[in-house]
């Protein structure tokens, strides 16, 4: 390193005639501070206004403009578009009842705006300003666009009516590891006109704590069209991997050309639970000691019955076996099934459209043991859930 030292520093060392003089550089001085105090302020009421129009259609609404000031002001409404904004209102869009007037010193008055939106417009969100005057704030440096002082925000929200109705967009179920499941997702038209379908598998746009299926693990059969007034169905298979754990997600983009529906109102989330079956049981231990009564309470209470796809609620239970310090015990437990239904859910399409009117969104089972005069001794109840996530014990000794 210390033979290298003088060849790095001949080398950072200018050599003769490499030094270039620059002349006639004009050094652009600094734009004084703004002094805020000499702005003719007007009171902007409202100074946001937030429409929602469909193509084609108007809608009018008032701004009340106040001068507080001991000086008349020259009001000359107009639509001011910020530089290199997406989604920008047109304006032609915008009209004014009035368009240049005076407001008086410590008087105010109305203006109303109209805002008419064409028929060929594109459904989204649009955005501008409404500016009352001319004046504005300078510019700090000379590349910076100025700012108006008295202005109002304008949002206009074009929708178009969506004639396509997707059912269901959410797909929650329980599977398990190693085995095909197929759901069904309803597409209808409701306009007179085709619709083309092309759903995609698409890669996962955020990495969390949880996996997201494979394109090998998901096939979508469905049609190319939707006709008119008619309805068609998107079948989903998945094959849940051998080696899954936890939750898999995934999100089909049905990519259906109806100018109405945005994208990620045709897209179908799946959210999967892979259920895990343990192989050995839990074991609790109990020391009896001259008790009358000995009472077991196993319950899924704590975490719930899992609905399985393909299968019936009533095949979640536990095995339980009950050891006393002589050897396995037969008792036979007190069954208690617990069902919360729902009629619907008012932020997804009636259910009557799909799944019938109820829905059993949740099932838990209790099973009490009762012996009396139990043995003296360590007791041993083991617990096997079969179909459940999990579950509580509850010993009593009397």
């Amino acid at each position: 390193m210390k033979r290298l030292l003088p060849l790095l520093l001949v080398l950072l060392l200018p050599t003769a005639g490499a030094i270039e003089v620059v002349k006639d550089v004009k050094i652009i001085p600094p734009t004084p501070l703004v002094d805020f105090k000499n702005l003719t302020k007007l009171i902007i009421s409202p100074d946001y206004k937030d429409l929602r129009l469909k193509p084609g259609e108007s809608k009018s609404f008032t701004v009340k403009i106040k001068n507080p000031t001991d000086k008349d002001v020259l009001i000359t409404p107009k639509v001011v578009i910020r530089p290199y904004s997406d989604y920008v209102v047109d304006k032609s869009w915008i009209s004014f009842d009035r368009t240049s007037f005076t407001l008086k010193a410590k008087q105010e008055t109305k203006i109303t705006v109209t805002v008419k939106v064409p028929s060929d417009a594109e459904n989204g969100f649009y955005h501008c300003e409404i500016a009352f005057t001319n004046e504005t704030i300078p510019a700090p440096t000379p590349y910076e666009i100025p700012k108006y002082v008295n202005t109002m925000h304008l949002s206009v929200e074009v929708w178009i009516p969506p004639s396509v109705k997707i059912s269901p967009r959410y797909i929650s179920d329980t599977v398990e590891a190693g085995k095909t499941y197929e759901y069904t997702i309803k597409i209808r038209n409701t306009a007179s006109k085709t619709f083309h379908l092309k759903p995609e598998f698409t890669e996962p746009e955020y990495i969390g704590d949880f996996e997201y299926l494979s394109k090998d693990n998901v096939r979508i059969e469905a049609p190319s069209t939707i006709p008119p007034n008619s309805e068609v169905k998107v079948k989903v298979k998945v094959s849940v991997p051998a080696t899954a754990k936890g939750f898999l997600r995934e999100i089909i983009k049905l990519n259906i050309d109806d100018p109405g529906l945005d994208e990620w109102m045709q897209r179908v989330e799946i959210n999967l639970n892979v259920f895990t079956k343990p192989t050995e049981p839990f074991v609790k231990t109990v020391k009896i000691e001259n008790a009358s009564k000995l009472t077991i309470k196993v319950s899924s209470d704590f975490m719930g019955i899992p609905i399985i796809a393909g299968k019936s609620y009533t095949e979640g239970d536990f095995y339980v076996k009950i050891v006393s310090p002589s050897g396995v015990i037969n008792v036979k437990p007190k069954t208690i099934e617990r069902l919360v239904v729902t009629t619907g859910d008012k932020y997804l399409p009636p259910w009557e459209e799909t799944e019938g009117i109820y829905k059993v969104v949740s099932v838990s089972k209790t099973k009490i043991y009762t012996i009396e005069n139990p043995e003296n001794g360590i007791w041993r109840i083991e617990v096997m859930p079969k179909n459940c996530f999990g579950f509580s014990i509850e010993v009593e000794v009397e």
